[in-house]
């Protein structure tokens, strides 16, 4: 998920989907962008898998824009009921018309080629998240739940709360988020756009070569709180 990058098992979906049976007029809609984004050996799990009965009130949506690499592309699909896929339809055609058609020929070739890409990919993100992990864990203060998917790691770094850096106070999480990038030009996400104002979110997705660096500027950054 974004942006702890946690993952729910196959215990807490069946769970969930045993509560959902219980109230028919409730519908499912399920975000499922990083379903194959997946470490550790864990597998995808979904509420018709763990409870048939709810595929006439689920909706799953996904894209390309993760598992294939192409967010630039702006490509997503849903899975449903009949009924709700042709009034998607009927929407989607009068608001944004088609997307172009060499975008949907870029969709075609993804989902229909070959698929060991995504595998590929999963083996470097889990390696990065790893080497964040390991730089995380050696700053003092600094506690940051295992990521089991996706590209985020979502690390609690209120330990700085109420010190300064060359000056500069920092209170909360977007003032800490405004010094690290004036200060050693590394950019994170306050915890705080997402509910949780301890925490900030740093994504992994760029070249490794650059990882290691980044990671490197942040412990300084901490090193150097006053």
């Amino acid at each position: 998920s974004n942006p702890t990058g946690m993952v729910y098992t196959k215990e807490e979906i069946s769970a969930l989907a045993d509560v959902l049976v219980k109230y028919p007029e409730t519908w499912i809609i399920t975000d499922d962008i990083y379903n194959r984004m997946l470490f550790d050996g864990l597998e995808y799990s979904n509420f018709v898998q763990a409870r048939p009965e709810l595929r006439e009130r689920t909706v799953f949506v996904d894209s390309l824009s993760k598992t294939y690499g192409m967010p630039g592309w702006r490509v997503g699909f849903m899975a449903g009921p009949e009924s709700i896929a042709q009034a998607v339809t009927t929407l989607n055609s009068n608001h944004i018309t088609n997307i172009p058609e060499v975008t949907t020929a870029a969709a075609v070739a993804a989902l229909s080629g070959p698929q060991d890409v995504t595998e590929a990919k999963n083996l470097e993100f889990q390696g990065k998240r790893d080497q964040v992990m390991a730089a995380l864990a050696a700053i003092p203060g600094v506690v940051c739940p295992r990521p089991q998917g996706a590209f985020y790691v979502f690390p609690d770094i209120s330990c700085a709360f109420g010190k300064s850096h060359n000056g500069v106070a920092i209170n909360n999480d977007v003032d800490f988020c405004n010094a690290l990038l004036e200060a050693k030009g590394v950019a994170c996400v306050p915890g705080s756009a997402f509910g949780e104002p301890r925490a900030l979110r740093i994504s992994y997705t760029c070249p490794t070569p650059q990882l290691a660096p980044g990671m490197q500027r942040i412990q300084e950054f901490f090193a150097e709180l006053a």
